[in-house]
């Protein structure tokens, strides 16, 4: 079974009783772990199987962007490749568009992490971009995954028609033949089902939130931190 978690923004306690209840799991988180070390994700693996992708808070502190980039978790970020899990192949686009890199449908200003450095060679970090453009869109994340095929597209940001939606989510997601997107990002669990034209299906799954491979929700999280 494959289950599909939205943004948890450091918070991991409402998925126990989903996969603890439940056979061979394998959970898919939608971007924003937001962790300080990698215990939480270590402590949910004894209960199932976790693959991600990245958000824009992970890379909000070192803590955040080490405890995925600097441990063994790394080889779970589905970022920029084709993973099958469970017989399903599930692509994933993790990060977010940023108008200093790029912001669709503008032109994107730089193309690559290597041409962003020799641009900026101030502001490298570790001797590579810095830390917050560590989980920005490129051009070059669209140009890797549109040569692949999926069954499933997962990304942070959303597709059209969403209101703050990106159309070329949409033609990746066409690109590679994919039936179905899911996405975290936006914390109000939008429903697509009346308005998507697309010949995929679209699901947005909120803060907190969780799905089954169909889109049912399984958990509605509510964002009141303040």
């Amino acid at each position: 079974m494959i289950l599909f978690a939205g943004d948890p923004h450091g918070s991991y306690d409402h998925l126990y009783p989903f996969v603890k209840e439940r056979d061979n799991v394998a959970l898919v988180i939608l971007g924003d772990l937001q962790l300080t070390s990698c215990e939480e994700l270590d402590k949910l693996a004894q209960h199932c199987d976790i693959w991600f992708i990245h958000g824009n808070h992970d890379s909000k502190t070192v803590a955040s962007y080490d405890a995925i980039w600097g441990t063994h978790w790394q080889e779970r970020n589905l970022h920029n490749r084709v993973v099958e899990i469970q017989g399903v192949k599930i692509a994933g686009l993790g990060g977010v568009f940023r108008g200093h890199i790029w912001m669709p449908p503008n032109r994107p200003m730089f193309l690559d992490h290597i041409h962003y450095c020799q641009y900026n060679p101030s502001k490298v970090w570790r001797g590579g971009i810095p830390l917050r453009h560590r989980v920005s869109i490129f051009p070059s994340d669209i140009e890797i995954l549109e040569q692949q095929k999926a069954d499933i597209l997962i990304c942070h940001e959303a597709p059209r028609p969403h209101l703050k939606g990106f159309g070329v989510i949409n033609k990746l997601a066409e690109k590679m033949q994919v039936k179905k997107i899911f996405h975290g990002h936006h914390h109000e669990n939008f429903d697509y089902k009346s308005i998507n034209k697309n010949n995929y299906e679209i699901h947005n799954i909120g803060f907190r939130s969780l799905a089954d491979i169909d889109g049912n929700y399984l958990h509605i999280g509510v964002d009141n931190r303040k």
